[in-house]
């Protein structure tokens, strides 16, 4: 990797040499080559000087001028609050756009997600767990003779008339409230983790901020100086990287996903239209359940077993389950038409979700950033553009000797 050029220490000698320069050539100015390297030093220097109260006063006081209404110090830490608004407006606005989200939210596979995470040992462990924990909670707060005579209405209704989506809102509310999809939410979280840690996972949100930061800054040069504020996209995907992992590992995730359980039980009692969906779903579903021969077979015996051996036949349920689970699993993955469903019904929560929290993006943005002090800011700053801001010094000595060469010249012509 080719060493990067000091560009404060070449502005530096290039102001030194070209006032030494004046120095030594203005006792010849009368003579027309000593004319002629004195003006062009003498501009060159004044060019130089101008250019570093610029650049420097960028950041602090030259000479310890206090700004002004003529001349403008430290406007950088001057515009701090202006600055930490432009870079969250340009991550929420630009780099993580809706539009963008969006998109990235249309090609994302949610179903075969859900398979993997579903697929780890813990995650079996921990369903079987919870399945065991229902069966449990359910014979200790059932009467065995009132839940066998609520099984056996149950079949012999019309499963048109059975209210699922209500079913399920309070079976979601009874196991939040109760503890018992913690354990669950722990799990997928600490598997979200170890996905989320993945080299690969950095690797695609690398390119993903380096696209955008392509993009933002493209034929921009104003966006392109901005762009130059920010940390090298490495670092950013870094950042991001490291501040899920943190929301996965503290409990945030798991509490906005309790939350959002909450709210979906809430919505699922009141919204007509979410609870007509999730009931054709379900009567799509245990439709085809109840007319498998299996499930007709387990149906029976259950009605036939005493309420004292109830708790037994929970259990063999459960057991069943989790030992066929990958079977149902490869089930899941190979059935399309409901993949495709289940992708559809989530990426639409999604995306609502994303239109209604998508300010939140600039908030943690600002949050980040106002822990920054003045100097620290002009430190992360210099450190990122400060070199090639140097380029303004170096080009206003040559551009300004260059100048008073030429003035130089064009006043012997005139003469």
């Amino acid at each position: 990797m080719a060493k990067r050029i000091n560009n404060t220490r070449v502005a530096n000698l290039t102001l030194g040499g070209i006032t030494l320069g004046f120095l030594i050539s203005y006792p010849f100015h009368g003579s027309f080559a000593g004319g002629l390297i004195s003006s062009g030093c003498s501009a060159g220097m004044i060019g130089g000087l101008a250019d570093w109260f610029a650049v420097t006063a960028l950041f602090r006081r030259p000479l310890g001028i206090r700004s002004g209404k003529i001349l403008r110090t430290e406007i950088i830490p001057q515009n701090r609050d202006r600055i930490f608004a432009a870079l969250a407006d340009m991550v929420q606005n630009e780099l993580l756009s809706q539009d963008l989200l969006q998109r990235k939210l249309s090609a994302w596979d949610f179903s075969g997600v859900l398979i993997r995470v579903f697929g780890k040992q813990e995650v079996k462990l921990a369903v079987g767990l919870l399945l065991t924990d229902l069966a449990e909670d359910m014979v200790n707060h059932v009467e065995p003779e009132r839940l066998k005579r609520q099984i056996q209405g149950l079949l012999q209704e019309n499963i048109d008339n059975l209210n699922l989506s209500q079913t399920l809102a309070e079976v979601i509310r009874f196991s939040v409230e109760h503890g018992d999809v913690d354990q669950l939410l722990k799990v997928i979280c600490q598997a979200s983790y170890e996905f989320v840690d993945q080299i690969e996972v950095s690797d695609a949100l690398e390119d993903m901020m380096e696209a955008a930061l392509t993009r933002y800054g493209e034929n921009n040069p104003a966006r392109k100086l901005v762009e130059k504020f920010l940390p090298a996209p490495s670092v950013l995907a870094h950042g991001l990287q490291e501040k899920v992992k943190t929301a996965l590992q503290d409990g945030t995730v798991e509490q906005w996903l309790k939350d959002s359980l909450l709210r979906f039980v809430v919505e699922l009692k009141t919204k007509a239209s979410l609870q007509e969906r999730v009931d054709r779903f379900f009567l799509t579903a245990v439709t085809r359940v109840l007319e498998n021969r299996k499930v007709k077979d387990q149906t029976a015996a259950l009605l036939r077993t005493s309420s004292e051996k109830l708790p037994a036949m929970l259990e063999t349920i459960s057991a069943d389950l989790r030992g066929n689970w990958d079977e149902y699993l490869g089930r899941l993955e190979h059935n399309l038409d409901l993949r495709l469903k289940v992708d559809e019904e989530v990426k639409n929560i999604l995306q609502k979700r994303i239109g209604q929290h998508h300010n939140v993006i600039g908030r943690m943005v600002r949050e980040g950033l106002d822990p920054l002090t003045d100097d620290m800011l002009v430190e992360l700053i210099e450190d990122k553009a400060g070199n090639d801001l140097q380029m303004i010094r170096i080009n206003g000595s040559i551009v300004g000797s260059l100048a008073g060469m030429l003035i130089y010249l064009l006043g012997m012509v005139l003469r």
